[in-house]
This record gives structure tokens, sequence and C-alpha cells, in this order.
């Protein structure tokens, strides 16, 4: 029996049926069980369909249906649009509604544009790329919501007036992940841009779910610009219809037909879901809602659609080098962009933010220069990064709920404060730009597959060593402990401890096994995938072995030697230029030392360490003005590339 046509549906169903049974279940421990299950079912289904499907032949599985199943997709698609066409009334947005109206009359005209419906036609498609995407999101998808219960039931104590319910909250945020596994598997354009609009507005939902005017102006930029979006992926799909009579991916890669403009557009709708220059804005405003939205919409999976599409598309281009060349500086832009925004940032979230939009750009970098190698380095980027970035945004949520800020510089001393969450928050930024981790690794790749290019490998180390320096001094400011004699036990609920568990063991097994994944699973994926073979040497796992080692040994080493046998009174006084000041002295505690002393007159002052964010040399809105105007005229130049070879 074919159990994955079975199991694929059910995959999507489950979250989306989940979403309306907590919409309706009537008590939180209730819906928190059922919230638990289905992350495990999905975690399982996610890996159990992952198996199946590359035991099919050619690793592909695919699942076809009756020619007349299409008209469901466009029932669905029309459904999803019409629905944000009445939000963009109820808010009264006139652009919103402008987009959402073209979006309707682009579906309504494909339709109508002959094509081929007398034969089947495959509905659902699990190949390599499908398989990396499903993991992502049913792995660290599951964790995070796992991680949600307990952190939306605290989070819904202190919510502010007029935010939505849980029950509200956890239709939209089941609902997402089921949309998000949709559009990985599907084929057919139709319900593939269905899947699209509906991850958008369960973003839009999801980024207003705390109320208030500042949230409510951020979701509606969500909606305004992937609706822009929107509008790009219907207008390729019509574009497609008219050059092939067929709308899905079968019919763009085919070979008989010149597809390249329709895939530029989807390219460009690309670029708004995954927030690269000029449309990361909204990205950043979507950081006020809340973590567990932060971690699963805009670090682990749905920004992950847009680079997927940019991904499944440009190696069936790479004879049209010009204008994959551009697409590679689109990416390149947005990577060097983002890491240089990304060190001028205090807020621990924007920090994430422009990381993450930096990492998408560097993706379809690698998509962009076409070559097995990058190819390689943009699979392994989309994998790591989900890990580690998921458990960053969940340890940051948790921190901003135990000392009440997500500033950097507010995290000083929290390996005494918070010590587990300090743990799994340094485990997800070393993985970030260390070895042998996987991100330092896939950059390394990145970097070589550039080096024919001067200025675009210019691009990828500048963004590489910025992205050192702004991970490096927030690892830095967490570690930096003043005088803590005493470590604090921490407190967590039981669900958000397993979730953050289970994300730090993921990152430090793939970085154990980082040589062997890439050797075994990425590289030939990449080489199958244009059909050619590049010299890549196969490296041993015994590199990534040695160094963790040494690391094990070292941390043993430091408890025993350092940790165990240090004592209080070997701590100096700073010399701050007067005599110290005592707690005894400001609070009434112990005399334990500060770093306050006493100045001229007795007065008490307070020396403040900071870290340095170049904001006297890098004005973030003058940069990212300039960034947008330089992302306008290459998606400009990509789309001219395009018209005169489509000519």
């Amino acid at each position: 029996m074919n159990w994955i046509a079975y199991l694929v549906p059910a995959l999507i169903l489950l979250p989306l049926a989940g979403g309306l049974l907590a919409a309706v279940l009537p008590g939180y421990r209730l819906r928190n069980s059922m919230v638990n299950l289905i992350a495990l079912l999905i975690a399982a289904g996610g890996v159990t369909t992952v198996c199946l499907s590359a035991q099919s032949p050619g690793g592909v599985w695919t699942l076809s249906v009756p020619a007349w199943a299409a008209h469901g997709g466009l029932i669905l698609e029309l459904l999803i649009i019409g629905v944000i066409l009445v939000i963009s009334f109820r808010i009264k947005n006139a652009w919103i509604a402008l987009l959402t109206f073209l979006q309707l009359l682009g579906v309504a005209v494909t339709f109508f544009i002959p094509g081929d419906h007398t034969s089947n036609f495959e509905l659902f498609r699990i190949d390599n790329l499908s398989r990396i995407m499903l993991l992502v999101s049913t792995l660290v998808g599951g964790a995070i919501l796992v991680f949600s219960v307990g952190y939306m039931t605290r989070h819904q104590e202190h919510a502010p007036e007029g935010a939505g319910s849980l029950k509200r909250f956890y239709f939209f945020f089941l609902s997402f992940l089921g949309l998000m596994i949709g559009l990985v598997v599907s084929n057919h354009l139709s319900f593939f841009s269905f899947f699209w609009e509906g991850t958008t507005l369960c973003s839009y939902a999801l980024i207003g779910q705390d109320g208030g005017k500042a949230r409510s102006e951020n979701a509606v930029r969500a909606l305004l610009i992937n609706s822009f979006g929107g509008v790009l992926l219907v207008l390729g799909v019509l574009v497609l219809k008219l050059q092939t009579g067929g709308e899905s991916f079968n019919e763009l890669f085919s070979k008989d037909h010149y597809t390249l403009l329709a895939a530029i557009f989807l390219i460009i709708a690309a670029f708004t879901k995954s927030a690269l220059f000029p449309f990361q804005s909204w990205l950043l405003g979507a950081m006020v809602a809340p973590t567990p939205v932060s971690a699963m919409l805009h670090a682990a999976t749905m920004v992950k659609a847009g680079v997927y599409l940019v991904m499944r598309l440009t190696p069936h281009y790479q004879n049209d080098v010009r204008v994959t060349m551009v697409v590679a500086f689109a990416g390149a832009i947005t990577f060097l962009g983002g890491a240089l925004l990304a060190c001028t940032q205090s807020n621990g979230k924007r920090v994430l933010a422009y990381s993450t939009i930096s990492n998408l750009g560097l993706v379809v970098a690698c998509a962009g220069i076409n070559s097995p190698l990058a190819y390689a380095a943009g699979l392994a980027i989309i994998s790591f990064h989900a890990i580690s970035k998921g458990l960053l945004f969940l340890c940051v949520g948790r921190i901003e709920q135990q000392i009440g800020s997500r500033d950097i510089e507010d995290m000083d001393g929290l390996m005494f404060k918070m010590p587990f969450t300090s743990l799994m928050i340094l485990i997800g930024m070393l993985s970030m730009l260390l070895p042998p981790f996987g991100m330092l690794l896939s950059k390394w790749l990145a970097i070589e597959a550039t080096i024919r290019s001067p200025f675009l490998l210019l691009f990828m180390v500048l963004g590489s060593a910025l992205t050192v320096y702004f991970w490096a001094k927030w690892i830095g400011r967490i570690q930096h402990s003043g005088y803590h004699p005493v470590v604090f036990k921490e407190e967590m609920s039981v669900s958000m401890k397993i979730a953050l568990g289970i994300l730090a063991v993921m990152v430090l097994g793939t970085g154990l096994t980082t040589m062997l994944i890439l050797n075994k699973v990425f590289v030939p994926m990449a080489e199958s995938v244009f059909g050619s073979r590049e010299l890549l040497n196969q490296a041993a796992t015994f590199p990534a072995l040695i160094i963790f080692g040494a690391v094990a040994i070292g941390g043993i080493l430091h408890y025993f030697f350092c940790w165990r046998t240090f004592k209080n009174e070997w701590v100096r006084m700073p010399f701050l230029c007067g005599e110290n000041v005592t707690f005894e002295e400001v609070r009434g505690d112990n005399d334990i030392r500060s770093y306050d002393f006493h100045s001229i007159g007795g007065k008490i002052e307070h020396s403040h360490v900071t870290s340095y964010y170049f904001r006297d040399v890098v004005n973030e809105k003058l940069v990212t003005a300039c960034l947008n105007w330089g992302a306008w005229l290459i998606i400009l130049v990509l789309i001219g590339n395009t018209l005169t070879q489509v000519r």
C-alpha cells in the first residue's frame, strides 16, 4: 500500500484540524495537551514521509489526480484571496484592496486561458529540496509548538489589553504549519498559490495577536508587502499559462518553452516572502509578535518559503548567466546589508531579524551562483540556520519574559541569573560562527564558489566578517559576569525546557556530523540537480570529532581546575579612580563589591560597560535607504535582462 499518499494529506490537514479544535476547546489543559500531541505527530509524520519518499524511483514521489481537481485549487485560491480582500475593506487599506483585486483578476484571467485539461496532473511532488523543507517545518516547527505551550500561558497572563485569545492564537499558529507543509509539497501552482497566500494571512493575524497600534501597523505592513508578492506570483502563473498552457512546475521547467519571464516574476515574489531588500521592513516589524511567532514564521519556516522557491527555480535557468548572476547579487547585497545593520542593534530580536534577513540573502546568492558547490551551501544554510535561529529566538523570548527586556545590554551577568537559558543561547550563537558547526562551513563553501567573481566574493567575505562581530559581541555580553558569587536555580516550565533541549541537541548533533551531512546529503543533492560533478573533496568526519573532543576536554578541565576551586576572595575590585561602593551601602545587602565607586565629595558614581554598535559611523535609516535603492535597481536590471533575452 502507498502509505505516503495518505500521509502527506494527513500532515497538511492535521494541524489545520488542530487549529479548528483549538478555537473551540474550552479548557487550556486540554488544548495544551492537543498541541503537544500534534507537535509529536507532525514531527513523526514528517520524518516518516521523508524516509518513505526517498525510497521512490529516482528519489522523487508524486501524487497524480484527475485534471478536474485543478478546479479545487482555483476555488481555494480565490477563497483565500477573497478573505484578504475582506480584511483590506475592514482595515480600510486601499493599497491592499487594490493588490488583492489584481490577484483576483489575474487568477480569473488565468482560468479562462485555454490549456490542457485532458490528462492527470501532479498535485504533490516530493524531491530532495521538498524533503529538506519538510524536515525543517515538521521538526523545528514541532519543537516551537511545544515551547509555545509554556510560553504563551505565561505570556497571556501579562498580555496587553485588547490582545487576542489563546484560542485565536493557536487557530492561526497551527493552521500556518499545515499551510507551510502544503506549500513545500505542492506541484500545481494554483494549490501552491493557495498555501502561499494562506501563510500571508496567518502571518498578518499572528503579528497583530497582542493588539495595539504598533502591532496593527506592522501586521498591515506585512500584509501589504506580501500581497505585492502575491500579485507577482499570480502574474508569473499567468505568463506561464500563456506560454505553455499549464500551471505547474513541470511546465515551468519544460525545455520546449522559454519560461524565463514567468520564473523571474516568481523569483521577485520570493524576495518579498523572504524579506530581502527592499522588502525587509515587514520582517523587522514582525518582531513585535509573541516569540513563538517570530521563531516559527519569521526564522524557521515562512521566510524559508521564498528561498525555497528561488532554490527550486534557478537551477533550471543556469544557462541564462546574466539573469542568474543578477539574482546572486540581489542575495549578496542583502547578505552584506543585513549583517552590517545587525551590528548596529542592541535589541536582541532586531539582531536576530537582521541576521535572518542576511542569511536568507546568502541562500539566494548561492542559488544564483549556479554551481553544485554553491547550491549545496544553500541547502545546508537553509537547514542549519532554521535549527539554530529557532533556538535563538526562543531563548530571547524566554529571557525577555524573565528580565523584562530584550536589550543585549541588559543581559549582563545572564550566565548567573539564567544558567540553563544562557547555555542554550550560547550553543545557538556559537553554532552560527564557529567550526565545526554547519553555518560556518556552509559560508566557507559559498565563498569558495564565488572565487571567480571578485566583486561577489567581496560581498561574501565582508558579510561573513560582520557576522562574526555581532555574534561575538553578544556572546561576550552574556558571559560578562560582574560580581555574582551565587548561581541562581532557573525555574522554567517543562514544555519550554524540553523544546529548548531538543533544538540544542539538534544543533550539537548536526554540528558533530556536519561534514558527514554535507558529503552524504547536500553535495549529492546538488550534483543531482545540476546533472554534473564538481571537484568536491570528500572530507572526513574526524576533524569535527577532534574539535568537539577538544572543546569537551577543555570544558571538563575548566570545571575541575578553575570553576570548582574558584574562591570569591580571588576577585579584586576594579580600579575606578575612587573607593568601590559595597552593596551594603546602597541596599543594605551583604558586603558584595560592585562597579559603583565614590567620586568627589563622596558622591556615588556608576560605571557602565557597553558594547560598540557603530551608531556614530553607521546611520541605520540612511544605510537602509541606500540598500533599498540598490536592491530596486538590481530588480529592474533583472527584469530588463529577462525582457532582452525573451526577445
